[in-house]
């Protein structure tokens, strides 16, 4: 293809993508579909509105914030994606996938503090016990001293004072 072709399917396809959501505004698949294909050719700024846009909808489509997060991940914007997981976790704190995938991204990235406060702000929110074990187990994995592996279990047990707890 040419410029001026490359130019007008870009045209058209937006185009077809604008008038999908201007008739079906709801529907999620159809602002993930062109956010992602947006993205696919390289842009992002246009895809990161598409995205914001599909949020003044429906912050609550927890797909979406997912999309949006791997989207950023998949392209290396590192930034971008911890602003993304940072207001998906403000916004939903009770949605657990957020805190694992943000956590996970950061542990990946060798941000181990940063892992620690993504942690510590989740276990705010009280959650169950799969999320005090994921930060327990991630601060074995690093080898940390056993004084802050304690500090974390006898925090689970005030949390769930049950006879399991301490199993």
């Amino acid at each position: 293809m040419d410029q001026d072709e490359l130019q007008d399917y870009k045209y058209r396809m937006r185009k077809e993508f604008e008038e999908k959501l201007r008739m079906q505004r709801h529907h999620m698949a159809t602002w993930i579909k062109y956010a992602e294909w947006e993205a696919s050719i390289g842009e992002f700024l246009r895809a990161r509105s598409i995205f914001e846009r599909a949020m003044d909808i429906d912050f609550q489509h927890v797909s979406l914030w997912l999309k949006y997060a791997e989207m950023e991940m998949r392209n290396k914007n590192v930034d971008h994606a911890r602003n993304v997981w940072e207001r998906a976790c403000k916004h939903m704190p009770r949605v657990e996938q957020f805190w694992y995938k943000y956590a996970h991204m950061e542990e990946v990235m060798g941000n181990r503090e940063r892992v620690r406060e993504v942690f510590e702000s989740w276990l705010k929110w009280e959650p169950g016990e799969n999320a005090w074990d994921s930060y327990i187990k991630f601060e074995e994995r690093n080898g940390n001293n056993l004084d802050k592996i304690r500090e974390v279990h006898t925090r689970f047990i005030d949390t769930f004072p049950r006879p399991d707890s301490y199993i």
